[in-house]
């Protein structure tokens, strides 16, 4: 079989194939990323392109095709060889959105009218956010089909390009199909399911929640194979653990224990416990979603670098930034991370002295924003901001993102303040508040959460913001403006919030797909702010009005300077002064 009907074969083998299934919603984990060298990344994102790189990977034809999870960088990859057309051909990479970096499939076949695709993250509707692999038919004139990267197979390319006709290494047909439609590959396919260390599984299951949290983020975290354990026992259990995702604790300990005594007859002490190598391995078998083997116990705890900390040296000169005293009020060492970060992910070096924030260090961030991230315009120039700073910590593997103080001497000096209950962003839940109350008492409790009284400067200055941003419904959700997105590295969500568009009343959503980063809730939080401030004892539920006031009430008082007492809250924040006209207010 030559190279592009071994390649077709392949990917036609893993039709049907679904990504991880938790807490009722299809999660990005799959098998494809962390069976990639320089992919592991990449796992929990978008996938369509990391499949093709797997594909080509598994056909031992790497020349042919980037290793990468960007479908913009294919694009360009193949436009660089000069291999890029506007015209079908079997076997070539089909792009689609602006620019071909929205996403992709292999072309299997075409015709006058349509080609015909394999895609990996799409669904039965063949949108790019999807769950599994498919076969689906394109048309050819769609305006979302951007174009087509064209391997150099040692066969010749069957192309219906008329500009290619005659020329060496392609065969013009106007209407083609693959040898391998229909037929399996003649070669195996290796099965590539991720690994689960039974080392990791033990230490996770041994440890608190706390502990579980703080242990080292890449390859070697614990979270990952925990969350592929958590997958395998809803789907060989018909049940999902209510432990968030990636963290065994006690709900995912006694569904471990029913699949033991359930499904592999254990009893007594062999039923119950720390996970056994045993059992693990028949669980990777049962579920088909891992295989299993030993390997270290986590690996101490990257650092954390502040956010605030970082943005700071990044608007001050170097003179202020070197006028900083040296330990670990100093923003110089969370710059230096930053800065190791950038030569790492880059490949390149930073000019700026070790620690200064300033020219080179700026232009190499925007850079990473615009190239790696994709970010365009607003987004991907100016201060570092959380996301693209927790994306370059993550790739990195350097370091850890939190929000808190400003260095020692800047206008909002200060170690953070209130009560430290992050979450992850994706532990956010977005179901529709219903538990009753008060607009006020929802204030009240809120300062309780958030350790602060619930002094009349607090009540009134939430009333008032309350009012502007939500009109006082704990349940919106701002599907316009421009933080209705989904950045890089997460998916649209399921939102049972009122959905408000630019005009008329808010809508039920009713579970239907939003962007993930819509500002929701009674004083309209993003899911990363919410998760960064979150207050332990509050609900993950951003739609929770007072656990979104005490999460906004530590956004105030970290990122605005306002006092304990909140008596300065009116004057710090215009939104929330009820003399002063409405202005918008981010966390």
């Amino acid at each position: 079989m030559n190279q592009a009907d071994t390649l077709i074969g392949i990917e036609k083998a893993e039709v049907g194939y679904r990504e991880g299934y938790s807490n009722g919603h299809y999660n990005n984990h799959q098998k494809f990323s962390p069976a990639v060298p320089g992919l592991e990344w990449s796992q929990n994102q978008a996938w369509c392109e990391t499949f093709q790189s797997w594909a080509f990977q598994q056909a031992q034809e790497k020349s042919l095709a980037p290793v990468t999870a960007s479908c913009a960088t294919a694009v360009n990859w193949y436009k660089s060889q000069g291999s890029f057309s506007y015209y079908p051909a079997i076997g070539a990479l089909a792009f689609f959105g602006p620019g071909g970096g929205s996403h992709v499939g292999l072309v299997y076949k075409y015709d006058a009218d349509n080609a015909y695709t394999i895609e990996g993250n799409t669904n039965a509707n063949g949108s790019a956010e999807g769950n599994g692999v498919y076969l689906k038919t394109r048309p050819r004139r769609d305006g979302y089909l951007y174009g087509y990267g064209l391997p150099a197979f040692t066969e010749g390319v069957v192309t219906a390009d008329p500009g290619l006709k005659g020329k060496a290494g392609f065969t013009y047909q106007a209407t083609a199909s693959s040898g391998a439609v229909g037929s399996p590959p003649t070669t195996p396919v290796e099965a590539a399911l991720p690994w689960v260390s039974s080392n990791q599984l033990i230490w996770a299951a041994a440890h608190s929640v706390t502990e579980e949290k703080v242990t080292e983020t890449g390859n070697s975290n614990p979270a990952d194979d925990v969350a592929l354990v958590q997958d395998a026992l809803e789907k060989v259990m018909g049940v999902a653990p209510g432990d968030p995702h990636g963290v065994f604790e006690a709900e995912t300990q006694q569904l471990y224990d029913r699949f033991r005594k359930e499904k592999l007859g254990y009893s007594g002490a062999e039923a119950t416990g720390l996970p056994g190598t045993q059992s693990l391995v028949e669980l990777g078998k049962r579920s088909e979603l891992f295989n299993v083997r030993a390997g270290s116990t986590p690996a101490l705890a990257l650092p954390w670098i502040d956010m605030n900390q970082v943005v700071w040296a990044a608007t001050h000169s170097a003179q202020e930034q070197e006028a900083q005293p040296a330990g670990s009020a100093s923003a110089k060492a969370d710059v230096t991370l930053v800065q190791e970060g950038l030569e790492k992910v880059m490949h390149t070096v930073v000019t700026d002295p070790t620690g200064i924030f300033e020219q080179a260090t700026q232009s190499l961030y925007d850079d990473f924003r615009r190239t790696v991230l994709h970010f365009t315009e607003g987004d991907a120039t100016g201060t570092p901001g959380e996301a693209s700073l927790k994306e370059l910590g993550q790739r990195s593997g350097l370091f850890q993102v939190r929000v808190g103080a400003t260095p020692t001497g800047s206008p909002t000096s200060g170690t953070s303040v209130g009560l430290s209950g992050e979450i992850d962003p994706k532990e956010v839940t977005f179901n529709r508040y219903v538990n009753g109350g008060t607009l006020e008492e929802w204030i009240t409790q809120g300062c309780s959460a958030a350790g602060v009284p619930a002094t009349s400067s607090w009540i009134s200055g939430f009333k008032t913001a309350a009012v502007r941003e939500a009109s006082g419904n704990p349940n919106v959700c701002n599907l316009w403006d421009s933080n209705a997105k989904t950045p890089h590295g997460f998916s649209e969500v399921h939102d049972f919030g009122d959905g408000q568009q630019r005009t008329g009343p808010p809508q039920k959503m009713n579970g239907t797909l939003a962007p993930f980063q819509c500002s929701r809730g009674i004083v309209q939080l993003i899911p990363q702010s919410f998760a960064s401030q979150h207050v332990p004892g509050t609900s993950v539920n951003i739609y929770d009005p007072v656990a979104s006031i005490a999460a906004a009430i530590g956004c105030l008082r970290n990122n605005h300077g306002v006092a304990a007492d909140g008596s300065n809250l009116a004057s710090k924040v215009q939104q929330f002064d009820p003399n002063r006209p409405r202005r918008g207010w981010a966390c």
